[in-house]
C-alpha cells in the first residue's frame, strides 16, 4: 500500500498534459492571479454568489437570539424548532444543487446562475417580509433552492475556465466568498441589535417582559409592539442580502462561457474565442491550441461513450456514475463533503449565540460580539489557501487542517466537561473554551472550507462533472441539513460528547484523505480522466484505443511539447460526428 501510494505521489508531480507540463513552471498564488487579471476578476467576480451562501449561513443564528425576532414568533423559540427552521435552507439546498446539475448542462453555467438568483430573491422577498412562521419556512426552502444552485455551479464555472495552475487558488476564491459572506451577516446582526436598544421592552406588558431571573419571555410579548429594539434589527439583514444577488445577475451577461461548456455544445469558433479572452492568447497561439484540442479531445471521448452507455439505457449516462472508476471518483467526492460537514463548522457557524451561552455567557451582546471574531478569523485563514494552494497541494492542507480541528475539539470537550456545572465561577474557562472554537474556525478556513470544493470540482470526466458535481454539492447540504437539524439537540442531551463526536469525524477525514485521495495539483481536468481511473494499464483496452484515435485524428498522439503539435486544420471533426453516429 505504501509504495503504491508513494507511486502515485511521484507521478503527481509531473503533469501527463502539454498544457499541464507548459503551465506548471508559471507563476502560482498571488502573482499567477495577477498575471492572469481577466480570469482572476471574472473567478473572483463570480463568488458573489457564494458570498449570499456564507451571508445566509451566518445571518440566521444571530437572528434567533433578538428579542424582537423572539417577541414576533414566540413559537420558534425551541431548540427542535430552531433547528428546523435553519434546516430548512439546507433542505432546500438539497434539492436546487442536484436539479442544477441538469441546468447547467441544458443552458450554460452561466445562465443557470441568472435562475439562481430569481430563485433565491423569491426566497429571501418571502423571509423578509414574514409574519408567520409558515411564511419563514417558505422562504427559507426556496432562498436555500437559490442557494444550493449557487453552490453547486460556482466552483464548477471557476474550475472550467481556469488555468491548471491557478485552478486551486481561483476555486478557493468561493470559499474566501463564503466566509466574508457569513462575517458581514455576523457583524450586521451585532451591530442592528442595538437599533432601538438591545432589548425588546414591549409597550403594555410589566418589567419588560423578564421573569425574575431576567429571562425574556417571548410568549408575554407576542402582540405587543417593542419599544426598544425594532423589527428593522432583524428584516434588514435578511433583506440586504439581496443587493449582491443583482449585482451578480446583471454583471454575468458580460462575463465569458465556460470553454468546456461550449465545447460540449459542439461550438468549437466560441471555445476558442472564450480561451483567448480568459487566457489573453491569440487563438493562433501554440499553447491555446493545445488546450483546445486537449478539452475537444475529452469531450469526443465522454460523447462516444456517452453514446454508448444511452444506447443501452435511457439514463445510461447517470447509471454510468455508479459504475468502475466513476463509482470511485463520486465516493470520494461525497466522502468529502461528508467529513467537510461532520468536523462540526456548521455547528459552529448557525449556532455560535448558542454554543457560546453553554459556555456561561448568557448576555445576548457578549454572543453576538464573539460571533463577529469567529467570521473575520474566517475571512483572514482563508487567504492561505487562496494564495498557496496551487504550491503544497490538496492533501496537505486536508491533513494537516483535519489534526488542527481534531485537537481544538477535544480540547473544548475536556474544558466543557471540566466546567459545564461551574462556569459562573469559572468565566476564564469559558474564555478558553471560545478560544479554542476560534482557532478550530481557523484550521477549517484555510483547509476543508476550501479544498474540500476544490478537489470536488477536479475528479469528473467533463460530459460526467455537472451530474457529478450536483450529487457531490447535494450530498454535501444533506448532511449540512443533517447538522442544522440536530445540533441544539446535541448540544442539550450529549453536552461536551457533541465535541467528541465531531473530533472523531475530523480525525477520521484526514486519514481518509491521506489514504485514498490522490493529489490533483497541477493537473489539467482532461488529464484527470485517466489520473483518477489509475495508471494505463488499468484502463480499459477499448477506452485506450478510443482515446489513441481520437488524440491520432486531432494531432495529439506523441505531443510532448508544443513545437510537436500538428497544425492540422480538419481537427477530425467529421470522424467523430461518424462515430458518436454509429
Amino acid at each position: 500500500m505504501v509504495a503504491i501510494l508513494a507511486k502515485k505521489v511521484a507521478e503527481a508531480k509531473v503533469s501527463q498534459s502539454v498544457v499541464g507540463r507548459n503551465n506548471a513552471e508559471k507563476k502560482h498564488g498571488l502573482m499567477g492571479m495577477l498575471a492572469n487579471p481577466y480570469v482572476f476578476m471574472t473567478c473572483l467576480f463570480a463568488s458573489l454568489g457564494c458570498m449570499m451562501y456564507g451571508y445566509d449561513q451566518g445571518v440566521m443564528g444571530s437572528i434567533l437570539v433578538m428579542q424582537n425576532f423572539e417577541a414576533h414568533f414566540p413559537s420558534l423559540t425551541g431548540s427542535t424548532i430552531q433547528g428546523w427552521l435553519v434546516a430548512a435552507l439546507e433542505l432546500g439546498a438539497w434539492a436546487g444543487a442536484l436539479f442544477n446539475g441538469y441546468l447547467a448542462d441544458r443552458i450554460s453555467r452561466k445562465y443557470s446562475m441568472l435562475v439562481a438568483v430569481v430563485i433565491f430573491t423569491i426566497g429571501t422577498g418571502l423571509q423578509t417580509g414574514a409574519q408567520n412562521p409558515a411564511m419563514l419556512f417558505a422562504g427559507r426552502v426556496v432562498g436555500g433552492i437559490g442557494i444550493g444552485m449557487f453552490s453547486m455551479v460556482i466552483p464548477l464555472y471557476q474550475a472550467e475556465i481556469a488555468p491548471p495552475e491557478l485552478r486551486g487558488s481561483l476555486v478557493s476564491l468561493q470559499q474566501l466568498s463564503i466566509t466574508i459572506g457569513t462575517c458581514i451577516a455576523f457583524w450586521l446582526d451585532y451591530g442592528m441589535h442595538f437599533v432601538g436598544g438591545s432589548d425588546c421592552n414591549p409597550a403594555g406588558v410589566a418589567n419588560g417582559a423578564l421573569d425574575s431571573d431576567g429571562t425574556f419571555l417571548p410568549y408575554a410579548a407576542h402582540g405587543h409592539t417593542c419599544l426598544g429594539e425594532k423589527t428593522i434589527s432583524w428584516r434588514l439583514p435578511l433583506a440586504l442580502q439581496l443587493i449582491p444577488a443583482w449585482i451578480l445577475f446583471f454583471g454575468m451577461f458580460f462575463l465569458p462561457f465556460s470553454p468546456r461548456w461550449l465545447m460540449m455544445k459542439h461550438r468549437d469558433d466560441d471555445c476558442i474565442a472564450s480561451l483567448s479572452k480568459l487566457r489573453r492568447l491569440a487563438p493562433e497561439d501554440p499553447l491555446l491550441r493545445a488546450e483546445y484540442l486537449e478539452i475537444k479531445a475529452a469531450v469526443m471521448f465522454d460523447e462516444e461513450t456517452e453514446a454508448e452507455y444511452n444506447a443501452e439505457n435511457k439514463f445510461g449516462a447517470w447509471r454510468a456514475l455508479f459504475a468502475g472508476s466513476m463509482l470511485k471518483r463520486l465516493g470520494i467526492g461525497c466522502w468529502i463533503m461528508i467529513f467537510q460537514q461532520f468536523t462540526g463548522i456548521n455547528a459552529v457557524l448557525y449556532y455560535a449565540p448558542q454554543i457560546f451561552a453553554t459556555f456561561g455567557f448568557t448576555d445576548v451582546t457578549t454572543q453576538l460580539l464573539a460571533t463577529g471574531v469567529t467570521g473575520v478569523l474566517q475571512i483572514i485563514f482563508t487567504l492561505p489557501a487562496v494564495l498557496f494552494l496551487d504550491n503544497f497541494g490538496r492533501k496537505t492542507f486536508l491533513i494537516v487542517g483535519a489534526a488542527g480541528m481534531c485537537i481544538c475539539h477535544v480540547i473544548v470537550a475536556a474544558i466543557d466537561g471540566s466546567f459545564e456545572n461551574s462556569w459562573p465561577t469559572h468565566t476564564s474557562a469559558g474564555w478558553a473554551s471560545i478560544a479554542f472554537i476560534w482557532l478550530f474556525a481557523v484550521n477549517f478556513a484555510y483547509s476543508w472550507g476550501p479544498v474540500a470544493w476544490v478537489l470536488t470540482q477536479e475528479i469528473f470526466p467533463n460530459s460526467m462533472r455537472s451530474r457529478g458535481v450536483s450529487i457531490v454539492a447535494s450530498t454535501n447540504w444533506m448532511f449540512n441539513f443533517v447538522i442544522g437539524l440536530t445540533t441544539r439537540d446535541m448540544l442539550a442531551s450529549m453536552k461536551y460528547g457533541t465535541y467528541i463526536f465531531f473530533a472523531a469525524f475530523c480525525a477520521g477525514g484526514g486519514l481518509f484523505v491521506w489514504l485514498l485521495v490522490p493529489e490533483t495539483k497541477n493537473k489539467t481536468l482532461e488529464e484527470l480522466d485517466v489520473y483518477f481511473g489509475g495508471d494505463n494499464s488499468s484502463i480499459a483496452a477499448a477506452d485506450r484505443a478510443r482515446m489513441q484515435r481520437i488524440e491520432e485524428s486531432l494531432g495529439l498522439a506523441g505531443v510532448q511539447n508544443l513545437e510537436d503539435l500538428k497544425r492540422e486544420k480538419g481537427l477530425g471533426s467529421e470522424e467523430h460526428q461518424e462515430n458518436v453516429g454509429n
